[in-house]
């Protein structure tokens, strides 16, 4: 297991940091405030990665979690109480593996224009958490990583030299070519799985770029099963 508890310290600073940003300043959003992580990471598993905690108005923070909050995904089976995991459990389980979840971003927004505002007006802020993210994920050593956000797949690289190219500072940014391009680049999509894989830990690990898996902008029934089908062929090869 890795234990992000141990990055408490850190994400605190990050808050403290940036505690005067507009974003937490208004008494509406206060839960902004308040970080979010997973309590730990299973190793060596199939890795989802979202893009932040989301946060229902009304839903009061406890206590315990303010300044910074854990959660444990699989505590007394909270992936099939919270609707959010059961479809990846539901992937897992086809798989036969074991699973584990992270989001990139540790702030609490429903609204997903807040993280895609902030990487024009406040790229620094976002990559201090990436930074961290990053090294759990390394760390965690995952078999296949699962991205289950279109916009999360932007901060591993995508649209790297389109809609991003003009940042100077451009987060993890894998480089993730289809095809060899007329600039010269080589393809870094593997066709014998049908993904692309980046380097972590001087190893090359599968990473399959999805959109959400729940919700109102969900995969449809066969977009889901062909996720699944993909996912167990490159854990079984």
């Amino acid at each position: 297991m890795v234990d992000v508890t141990k990055y408490k310290t850190d994400v605190l600073d990050i808050w403290s940091k940036y505690q005067n940003h507009e974003i937490f300043l208004n008494p509406d959003f206060e839960y902004r405030k308040f970080p979010l992580l997973p309590e730990k990471i299973k190793k060596n598993s199939l890795l989802f990665v979202g893009m932040n905690p989301s946060f229902r108005k009304g839903v009061k923070i406890l206590d315990s979690e303010k300044k910074v909050g854990f959660y444990d995904i699989h505590k007394n089976n909270n992936e099939k109480e919270i609707s959010y995991f059961i479809k990846m459990s539901d992937v897992a389980r086809y798989c036969e593996v074991e699973w584990t979840h992270l989001d990139l971003f540790f702030i609490r927004e429903t609204q997903q224009k807040l993280i895609e505002s902030l990487t024009y007006t406040s790229i620094d802020f976002l990559n201090e958490q990436l930074a961290i993210s990053f090294e759990i994920i390394e760390k965690s050593k995952p078999k296949l990583i699962i991205v289950a956000n279109a916009f999360a797949s932007e901060f591993f690289g995508k649209k790297k030299e389109s809609k991003h190219s003009k940042f100077d500072k451009i987060w993890k940014g894998f480089d993730l070519y289809f095809d060899n391009n007329l600039w010269g680049k080589k393809t870094t999509f593997n066709k014998s799985i049908g993904t692309y894989e980046i380097k972590l830990n001087n190893k090359l690990v599968p990473i399959l770029f999805s959109g959400m898996l729940s919700g109102q902008r969900a995969l449809d029934i066969g977009s889901f099963e062909r996720l699944k089908w993909q996912a167990k062929k490159i854990l079984n090869r």
